[in-house]
């Protein structure tokens, strides 16, 4: 694995500087956002589009739909939060627990019916692992534009998930990328958690 990796510096094919500039750039959106700058959605948007080109080629389909739904979050994240904060400061709140145990719930069933439709009519690569990111990245991703504290829980479990599909595909930049937004998830929680506003 390590040679495999280290040949790609040395040899570097387009799909490894395109991955490369991804990574940057969602390095740079995660650390914007765990820190409320809503900056950080412009840096999304990059990444997001490089990724939708890296995911159709490994033949991760919900990856596909997931960064296209990024691309246009990323405009819509950026309006959003713009316009809500109070002298730079982000406004965080919390979303009720019946309402994020209904949605979790709701994505897992969501998650077996894809994963299931994908196995029997695509080539799709790990389907289910593939649907679960895609669906509560989804989730995770509209928590973060609602500005709720919870989303940063829903991605410790993606990053964390996804780190590990990501190394499976041998997209092993990608996987630390994945691996080191797990951490930065655990940071965004408790940065987050100091700016935490009562609705």
């Amino acid at each position: 694995m390590l040679d495999s990796f280290l040949a790609q510096f040395k040899n570097p094919s387009l799909e490894f500087i395109i991955e490369t500039i991804a990574v940057i750039s969602s390095v740079m959106y995660v650390i914007l956002a765990a820190k409320g700058k809503y900056l950080c959605f412009l840096f999304g948007l990059i990444s997001s589009a490089l990724y939708l080109y890296i995911c159709l080629k490994y033949k991760l389909y919900f990856d596909v739909i997931i960064n296209a739904f990024y691309i246009i979050m990323s405009i819509y994240g950026w309006l959003n939060w713009k316009s809500n904060t109070d002298l730079g400061e982000l406004k965080v709140s919390k979303i009720r627990p019946k309402t994020l145990l209904v949605w979790i719930g709701g994505g897992l069933v969501l998650n077996i019916l894809l994963a299931e439709f994908a196995t029997r009519f695509s080539d799709a690569s790990l389907p289910y692992l593939d649907a679960f990111t895609t669906i509560f990245a989804i989730l995770g991703t509209y928590l973060v534009i609602t500005r709720k504290i919870e989303n940063w829980l829903i991605w410790i479990v993606v990053d964390f998930i996804a780190s590990g599909m990501y190394y499976y595909k041998e997209l092993y930049l990608t996987s630390l990328l994945f691996f080191a937004y797990t951490i930065v998830a655990i940071f965004g929680y408790f940065n987050w958690k100091k700016k935490l506003s009562v609705d």
